[in-house]
């Protein structure tokens, strides 16, 4: 009987030994494949990653193009005369709307806006304005700006800039709000804005 005591006792030692060997085992067998399969994956991943860079960056490229025809269109549209088009709101009005938004923003005063006799040559057609504006450097320089990213074809063909003397800034009953440090100028130019006749 000692035997059988012995064997069983042995067996029930060598069921938890073993248990634990097959669990240290699966568990190292687990490890190693995770690590065999992550780094499977970990190449897909990077494959994926660059597939997804080039794609965004077509798409990017995609709609820069795409703004730019846009762009491109706007300026066709609202510079171009097409046979047959009826304009509800003229060109000096047009060009009105726009300036005075651009000064609002950029909390500048309009003096004086005054058109002149539109010219044309060939297709073109000029349309001369004479404007004078109060405000300071830095706010002109953002009005050139918002000329220079307008739909319409505008230039500016020449301007004069003079300060605005703080005794001429006292006697006013309203000054235009400068920014801090910033001299007040009065700047006198011409502009001309233009429409080509779509033969």
């Amino acid at each position: 009987m000692n035997m059988n005591t012995k064997k069983k006792d042995t067996d029930k030692n060598s069921v938890p030994a073993l248990l634990i060997f097959l669990m240290v085992a699966l568990g190292i067998g687990v490890l190693l494949y995770d690590s065999y399969a992550m780094s499977q994956f970990e190449t897909t991943f990077k494959k994926l990653e660059k597939e997804r860079l080039a794609v965004s960056d077509k798409l990017a490229t995609a709609m820069i193009v795409h703004e730019n025809l846009n762009h491109v269109r706007d300026l066709i549209f609202n510079n171009m005369d097409f046979p047959g088009q009826q304009d509800t709101i003229s060109h000096e009005t047009r060009f009105f709307d726009f300036l005075t938004e651009c000064l609002n923003d950029l909390k500048m005063k309009l003096v004086s806006f005054r058109p002149e006799q539109p010219t044309t040559e060939g297709r073109v057609t000029t349309y001369p304005y004479n404007i004078e504006i109060e405000g300071d450097f830095f706010r002109f320089g953002e009005l050139n700006a918002k000329f220079e990213n307008n739909r319409r074809l505008v230039s500016i063909e020449s301007f004069d800039v003079d300060l605005i003397s703080e005794r001429e800034l006292e006697t006013r009953t309203t000054s235009t709000d400068f920014r801090t440090g910033n001299k007040g100028i009065k700047v006198r130019m011409r502009v001309n804005t233009y429409r080509i006749k779509k033969t």
